[in-house]
């Protein structure tokens, strides 16, 4: 959608700004996840933010009623969630709003920023986390590398939906995954009682799960392996592989196929 046209209404408007309603969502080649939100009424008025998976991949927006209404959502896919940026000179500093998100209908273009509770929503959540706080562990390694433990989970620049899972132990040692979601909305693991003890997962919203991606030379024939998905405990950062029947979750699942 060219930039002119995206113009995000607020009808309540932001904290601070009540009588700011209408705002251009400006996003600059080579600089996501970062956008910028511009008043349209008061351009010299604009703000910094970021796509909220970005900066915390397990984080979700509880709407209360009134909110939901004036957004009027039909399927969680049509909502966009944004967190305001606090920029700092030392980048490693940088902190991200997650008590005062913006959810926008990106079919209606209508947006709301929802109020939550700053004890369980930090106002300044750092973006950019240690080394070490990237760090999974997967008890029973992964096929083939079962003698792995630890692995660094990290997404580059412009790569999402595409993350890079590499060993710790051996660094050489790296596989490019994906957010399984991304290609397929209603994938579901059904997960033993040995698999559930080891993740400890105390409700779905805690899991995160990838697939592995194998990247020919054709970059447009890459597949992912939903046969052999990676589930990860996002509180405890605890990872398992689980195998699953092949004959209906394919080894070589397309991923920039049409579907």
């Amino acid at each position: 959608m060219p930039e002119a046209e995206v113009i995000l209404r607020f009808p309540t408007g932001l904290i601070g700004y009540p009588d700011l309603l209408e705002f251009r969502l400006i996003e600059p080649e080579g600089g996501y996840p970062l956008k910028f939100l511009q008043s349209v009424q008061q351009p010299e008025i604009s703000f910094t933010c970021m796509d909220a998976i970005a900066a915390k991949f397990d984080y979700q927006v509880p709407l209360d009623e009134p909110d939901a209404q004036l957004l009027e959502l039909t399927s969680q896919e049509e909502a966009m969630v944004l967190v305001l940026v606090v920029p700092h000179e030392d980048l490693r500093e940088t902190t991200a709003n997650l008590a005062g998100p913006l959810v926008i209908n990106t079919r209606t273009l209508v947006g709301v920023q929802v109020v939550l509770d700053i004890l369980k929503y930090p106002l300044q959540f750092p973006i950019f986390a240690p080394l070490e706080d990237l760090c999974v562990q997967f008890p029973e390694g992964l096929l083939g590398f079962e003698h792995i433990k630890s692995f660094r989970l990290f997404e580059p620049q412009e790569g999402y939906p595409l993350k890079f899972l590499q060993s710790v132990e051996e660094p050489d040692i790296a596989f490019t995954c994906i957010d399984v979601a991304s290609i397929q909305p209603e994938y579901e693991v059904a997960l033993s009682d040995d698999e559930a003890a080891t993740l400890a997962l105390e409700e779905p919203n805690d899991a995160m799960v990838v697939a592995l991606v194998v990247i020919p030379k054709d970059p447009r024939q890459m597949t992912a392996n939903l046969a052999g998905p990676l589930v990860i405990n996002c509180k405890t950062r605890i990872g398992r592989q689980i195998v699953l029947n092949t004959e209906k979750f394919p080894l070589k699942f397309p991923i920039l196929s049409e579907r």
